[in-house]
């Protein structure tokens, strides 16, 4: 029983360790390709995964590992103790379950249709259409002596804005963002801050 009991603390040991290294790696090598084969379309402009899925999915499996971590500091002495412990445990896997299904669901995509958001706590994908843009901006922000693209800003027909920061894949896809939008007669202004 001893043995037994020994070795469920290394296993949960070496769990907390996997799960607290792998945190900080794992979000950024498996929610992308898990992303593209469960929602890419075959035509778009842009596919990408929000950061803020990344560091939510680092946080969730931080915070698993340290429910296990003290999982194994605190030992309950009674039968009920532990009872409630094994929920608490089962109740932590499941929202770190929750959160990893939001995150892999939380994305945006471009194409000829429009933008395409499915927000972290939604299930369901939002379509914001070309047409309804009235308004595009790109903002450029004065760095080091150097003006570098920061965001693209979309003003819709109801006031509301999109903003989207101008990483690498949206920078590839704004050729073809510009085509869409000269469409229905907007260009992408420059703005300098």
């Amino acid at each position: 029983m001893a043995t037994t009991k020994v070795n469920r603390k290394h296993n949960q040991i070496a769990v907390i360790i996997v799960l607290f290294l792998s945190s900080f790696i794992a979000p950024f090598i498996l929610l992308f390709p898990i992303q593209e084969l469960l929602y890419r379309p075959n035509d778009y402009y842009l596919f990408e995964t929000t950061f803020k899925a990344y560091i939510i999915l680092m946080i969730a499996l931080i915070g698993m590992a340290i429910v296990l971590l003290v999982n194994i500091i605190i030992v309950p002495k009674t039968k009920k103790g532990r009872n409630i412990q094994r929920a608490i445990v089962g109740t932590s896997w499941l929202l770190v379950l929750l959160f990893l299904f939001l995150c892999i669901n939380h994305y945006q995509i471009m194409d000829e249709k429009g933008l395409h958001t499915n927000a972290f706590f939604s299930l369901q994908e939002d379509l914001t259409s070309w047409e309804e843009i009235i308004k595009a901006e790109q903002t450029n922000v004065q760095k080091d002596g150097v003006t570098k693209p920061d965001k693209l800003i979309f003003t819709l027909h109801d006031g509301s804005t999109i903003e989207q920061s101008l990483t690498a894949k949206l920078a590839k896809a704004k050729p073809f963002i510009n085509l869409e939008l000269s469409k229905n007669g907007v260009t992408i202004e420059n703005v300098y801050q």
